[in-house]
């Protein structure tokens, strides 16, 4: 089983779920509602639309009961200044995968989502490489994502971080596979 990576930057943290997070369940929900309800986080992942305050509580509470049987493991990013999340990285499980996609193999896959005023930030690009860095420690196997193909900022995040395309998914998204095997990103 997956180990939740736990990285600290100078201004931000990602780790996943902690004890400590029951006592700030009510600013974690409102935190996720207002990223997976903001229209243009949204715009090429409206799959993930959150209607409700209470849909974020179930999403969360779903997240913590997956994280525990090893499904997926989803990751926060929080500001370190006052812990509100504006982003998350989640890893789902070749298991779950399959409930899910049909596909020839099953890698572990990475979804990620930034709030909008992050996401010119290059947070992402910097973030990103490390989080693989920690899983790939873990040997985990391969990686892939899912990116809708008008995404042109989650592609280039991707690229810069060892992704490269692999194959088409479906009418509005292609996989990109990880290759730690990169030169060194400029």
């Amino acid at each position: 089983m997956l180990v939740p990576v736990h990285l600290e930057k100078e201004t931000l943290i990602i780790q996943s779920f902690g004890a400590e997070d029951l006592q700030k369940w009510p600013a974690m929900v409102t935190d996720i509602y207002a990223l997976l309800s903001d229209n243009q986080t949204l715009k090429y992942l409206p799959f993930k639309r959150l209607n409700s305050i209470n849909d974020a509580d179930v999403l969360l509470k779903n997240a913590l009961l997956n994280l525990h049987c090893g499904r997926n493991y989803l990751h926060f990013i929080r500001k370190k200044s006052d812990g509100r999340i504006i982003g998350f990285i989640d890893v789902i499980s070749p298991e779950m995968a399959r409930e899910h996609y049909r596909l020839r193999q099953y890698p572990y896959f990475i979804e990620f989502c930034i709030k909008t005023e992050y996401s010119k930030k290059k947070v992402m690009s910097s973030l990103l490489p490390e989080f693989l860095n920690s899983l790939r420690k873990q040997r985990i196997g391969d990686i892939a994502a899912v990116i809708n193909r008008r995404n042109i900022g989650a592609k280039k995040v991707l690229s810069k971080s060892g992704f490269s395309y692999y194959s088409f998914f479906d009418d509005h998204q292609d996989i990109y596979q990880f290759s730690d095997n990169r030169s060194a990103v400029a």
